[in-house]
């Protein structure tokens, strides 16, 4: 505890000297209620039990936060560790009180904390108690993470268009004679029957609409990106964006790959020969991951009177280059969700949202599969 102490401390310096910019606050809220002993029905609640009842809501809210971020492999880890990891609310999180109640017919007290969570800094010490895999950089022994390429594209629905196919159907049926023959030719022997049979055909015509036909256009992926590669840094990876990587090793580039998915039908096929050529650039700069992202902006809808709502979906997977055969070691397929004042404003929203979010989640997932 003593050496999670000293190096928290000096991470508090750091992101001091780094300044406001560098914190990603991650806001969190719970209550908490506790029962007052009945000699105190008369009086107010003591201060250690309101110093009691304020802990319990810290606690709350911090198993909040733990269950909201941490997934996989991480949320293990917390549990595992879950003292250790408890000193992080104190140091990266600040807590207010608020709406604190005596009800003295039921002998209650109960209060509402709301917590802000520095989620980069908890990040960066989360990976420095429970680092799996590190490398030792020649010469100064420095510590390094594991080294990420990575590209996401994205696009959206420009047009809409439904197709329509008609077809004839044909139907046959067979009408007996007139009653009377029927009646006749049962009383008559089989071989002189009058019972007559006609055929009659009717012409059905029936329409099937297909599936909704999509045109799409490229959306820009700077934001995303950039909260990709704060999500990975913050985890302890190395990162190398793809636009980076291609001007050193030659490859697809950004424009190509992102014509390409937007000139797809489906979301998540690809051309082998595209995937190929982002490969053979990553290890042309001796990558030995690589992380490959589709995102597709979905339809908004209106939230209220003045804000829209816009959902992403995403699908990526992480590839080890290691070997002559890349072998895909994770994946995630999933929605993420961002809202602004309009269409324009949700949709960058909700696409560094995936960025940040998808990219998160899915770093339990290497650490547990990949590295």
């Amino acid at each position: 505890m003593k050496k999670l102490n000293c190096w928290t401390t000096w991470s508090c310096l750091l992101l001091t000297l780094c300044g406001p910019a560098a914190a990603q606050m991650f806001e969190v809220r719970d209550r908490v209620t506790m029962d007052v002993p009945k000699a105190l029905f008369s009086s107010s609640p003591s201060a250690e039990l309101k110093a009691e009842a304020r802990k319990q809501a810290v606690d709350r809210a911090w198993r909040r936060y733990m269950a909201q971020n941490f997934s996989g492999a991480r949320a293990q880890q917390a549990m595992d560790n879950e003292a250790a990891l408890r000193s992080m609310a104190d140091q990266f999180c600040s807590f207010n009180f608020a709406d604190e109640r005596f009800d003295k017919d039921a002998g209650q007290f109960s209060l509402e904390v709301r917590g802000s969570c520095d989620q980069r800094a908890i990040d960066a010490a989360f990976n420095r108690l429970f680092r799996t895999t590190t490398q030792q950089a020649g010469g100064g022994g420095r510590a390094r993470g594991p080294l990420v390429g990575f590209v996401f594209l994205a696009r959206r629905a420009a047009a809409e268009t439904n197709e329509r196919e008609s077809a004839l159907t044909l139907s046959t049926s067979a009408t007996e004679g007139s009653s009377d023959n029927q009646q006749s030719g049962r009383r008559a022997s089989a071989g002189s029957s009058t019972e007559q049979a006609s055929v009659t055909q009717r012409a059905n015509a029936s329409t099937t609409t297909t599936d909704a036909v999509y045109r799409y256009e490229v959306e820009a992926t700077d934001d995303a990106m950039t909260s990709v590669a704060n999500s990975l840094q913050s985890n302890g990876f190395r990162v190398s964006r793809y636009p980076d990587l291609v001007t050193q090793c030659p490859g697809p580039s950004m424009g190509d790959l992102s014509k390409r998915y937007a000139d797809m039908s489906v979301n998540t096929a690809w051309n082998p020969k595209d995937t190929k050529g982002m490969y053979d650039a990553a290890r042309q700069c001796r990558l030995p991951y690589f992380a490959f992202g589709l995102m597709e902006v979905l339809k908004a809808r209106q939230v209220g009177l003045s804000a829209f709502e816009v959902v992403v979906s995403l699908n990526v997977k992480v590839s080890d280059l290691s070997e002559p055969l890349a072998v895909e070691c994770a994946s995630m397929s999933k929605q993420f969700s961002g809202r602004g004042a309009d269409r324009l404003e949700a949709a960058r929203s909700a696409l560094k949202i995936t960025g940040e979010e998808g990219s998160r989640e899915l770093i339990d997932i290497i650490r547990s599969n990949c590295l």
